[in-house]
């Protein structure tokens, strides 16, 4: 007679079985698909982690030109090389003989001026005179017009009682050639006398 075994016991394997395999294969497997569905979902956010880089902002300043629309061009800079052009006014007569009324006054310093060039004339005129008439005396008096400058604009023989016109003429010319201390005012007017006597009979 055949011995049937217990139910309990039944459809299960025995210790020693292929289960143990069985079920480790299923986790395997189990596993293997939960790996492929991380990295298919997880698959697009490594692309777009990826392209980061490429798509960071640039480290380039901008420049919102938007502003300067209305803001005028800075003006041409001057060429330093050229000098500004000025003009000068003059105010008066070029000539300072030119002056129609002389209303100035004579000065101490001019004075004294006349008299050191009334010497010269003695010298260079009267003496030299002389040497043709030892008896040569007079007096000779010169209208003088003197700038405001001291410039003598003109010197004119006004009365001569000597007897020989030479004198007189060379005094006119040695003040023509002067140049004397500026009179006070402006311009002045002097008749100016010049007495020649020899040496000794002053």
């Amino acid at each position: 007679m055949t011995s049937i075994p217990p139910p309990s016991q039944a459809g299960l394997p025995s210790s020693g079985g292929n289960g143990k395999y069985v079920a480790v294969g299923a986790l395997l497997l189990g596993g293997i698909i939960a790996l492929v569905a991380f990295k298919s979902c997880s698959s697009p956010d490594q692309k777009i982690i990826a392209s980061l880089p490429d798509a960071a902002p640039s480290t380039k300043p901008t420049v919102d030109t938007t502003r300067f629309d209305d803001v005028p061009p800075p003006p041409t800079p001057e060429d330093a090389s050229v000098a500004p052009v000025t003009t000068h006014y003059i105010s008066g007569p070029v000539n300072v003989c030119d002056v129609k009324a002389c209303n100035g006054s004579t000065s101490t310093e001019l004075e004294n001026g006349l008299n050191m060039v009334a010497r010269q004339t003695r010298r260079k005129c009267y003496e030299t005179a002389l040497n043709n008439d030892p008896t040569l005396k007079g007096h000779v008096k010169l209208n003088l017009v003197i700038a405001i400058n001291g410039q003598v604009c003109s010197a004119a023989v006004g009365s001569n009682d000597m007897s020989s016109t030479t004198v007189g003429d060379c005094a006119a010319r040695t003040f023509m050639a002067s140049r004397l201390p500026a009179p006070r005012g402006g311009c002045v007017k002097v008749d100016f006398p010049l007495a020649y006597v020899p040496a000794g009979q002053q």
